[in-house]
């Protein structure tokens, strides 16, 4: 049972030609972009009475082609935005836009502007958004929203408004995206401060609510104490709580507790004993949730962490294979394609250099099993990877070359995700240099 912090999910939509030979949208749908100069959109908004959105991005920029395919044409940033702006693209790099480039002082890409019909500039944000934060910062140009300074501004006039409280917090994590090094690591400081007055306040019947649980999972983690409080008021309000967002409420309180059964088995502290006993007892209501073919919730979990704590104490793999090998058997029905990569992953963790040949293969079995699965792409990669690297300790160098090779041609699918790609890119080829070396 391993399963988190704050960050984003993005949408997406297509877009198509609309009636203007200027604009392409899906009816009602996606943001409508005027086709033409800077002079000549912000002519179109004062016309239309509107004000100006600008994307200033580059051909080669990853969050621009982001931002293009997954949320301008979405159809809630179309509703939002069509009916009160003119939209326009301009290349950042072409020559007739560097003159309006160097005005907006654009130094990173995409760069989103807002401007009034007389040209006055409103907001201008850099990187990529999310829907919600598209809006949201929309809204702020509009004067349909404060912004989250102001907000903040607000509630340090008032610190007993618990309402503004959780509005702040519910925006955090949007504010917080767009800001760079001690800048933001200045607000999250406040954000933990402020997370940790609200939840004092209101620990009680006031809590229970869906808007606080989305606050809860979403900034628990930081403060072990209060987040340790949290998952006890929860468990023993229990009821009240599945009530308001159904089995939710016990699956927190079991991932926080399965989170400190694996830290403490990581550090070989016979601790985890205290948290694995918490199946059985005083969470036993919350882990009544998870239902398996074969054995309780507590029967799998402790001969499952039984063996990692004694992999992790005595660095023992041979003895981990045989115990892995036996929870797998008693437990078939049950066990999952990211069970097996888990077991792998963590017999290289734990004995790392010790792994004899036996262990090697074992992994290797392992982790073929993981690869029947529908893994999400970068878990391929990353199995297929560590498939080489016992290949190459095992001295099996053309099965090692083969599986780093299959690892970069899965790589070369994240067309999305250009600077992980490039990282995983880089290291791939470091292990295929490093195989030739080995072969001299």
């Amino acid at each position: 049972m391993r399963v988190k912090s704050w960050l984003l999910l993005l949408l997406w939509s297509v877009t198509s030609l609309l009636g203007s030979v200027r604009a392409q949208s899906q009816d009602g749908q996606g943001i409508v972009f005027f086709k033409g100069s800077y002079d000549e959109a912000l002519a179109e908004a004062k016309k239309q009475n509107k004000m100006l959105f600008i994307d200033f991005y580059t051909t080669w920029c990853g969050p621009c082609r982001m931002m293009s395919k997954d949320i301008f044409p979405n159809p809630e940033v179309g509703a939002y935005f069509n009916p009160r702006f003119v939209s326009v693209k301009l290349d950042a790099e072409k020559q007739e836009n560097l003159e309006v480039v160097k005005r907006f002082k654009v130094q990173g890409y995409p760069t989103l502007a807002f401007v009034t019909n007389d040209g006055e500039i409103k907001l201008v944000k850099t990187g990529g958004q999310t829907v919600q934060l598209l809006i949201s910062t929309a809204r702020i140009a509009t004067g349909e929203e404060l912004s989250f300074t102001d907000l903040y501004d607000r509630y340090r006039k008032n610190k007993e408004d618990l309402a503004l409280q959780q509005e702040i917090l519910q925006r955090a994590s949007n504010y917080i995206s767009t800001l760079e090094d001690i800048e933001a690591e200045k607000w999250i400081v406040r954000m933990r401060r402020l997370y940790g007055a609200y939840i004092d306040k209101k620990m009680g019947p006031d809590l229970i609510n869906v808007e606080d649980y989305k606050l809860i999972t979403q900034l628990s983690g930081d403060d072990q104490d209060l987040t340790d409080r949290l998952v006890d008021f929860i468990n023993k309000n229990l009821a009240d709580w599945s009530a308001v967002v159904g089995d939710a409420a016990a699956y927190f309180v079991i991932e926080q507790n399965d989170a400190k059964v694996l830290a403490a088995v990581k550090d070989a502290s016979e601790k985890y004993k205290e948290y694995l006993e918490k199946i059985n007892g005083e969470y036993k209501e919350a882990y009544s949730v998870v239902t398996y073919k074969q054995g309780t919730p507590y029967d799998k979990s402790k001969m499952y962490y039984d063996a990692l704590f004694l992999l992790y104490k005595d660095r023992n793999a041979a003895q981990y294979v045989k115990d892995l090998n036996a929870y797998f058997a008693k437990y078939p029905d049950d066990t999952t394609a990211n069970d097996y990569a888990l077991a792998a992953q963590d017999l290289y963790k734990a004995a790392g250099d010790r792994l004899g040949n036996a262990e090697h293969h074992q992994a290797i079995k392992w982790l073929g099993e993981a690869l029947k699965s529908d893994a999400p792409l970068m878990d391929r990669i990353n199995y297929i990877v560590m498939i080489g690297d016992s290949y190459k300790s095992l001295k099996e160098y053309d099965k090692a070359q083969q599986h780093y090779n299959q690892g970069y041609l899965e790589s070369l699918q994240m067309t999305d995700m250009e600077m992980t790609q490039g990282m995983i890119q880089y290291s791939i080829k470091s292990k295929l240099a490093e195989l030739e070396l080995l072969r001299k």
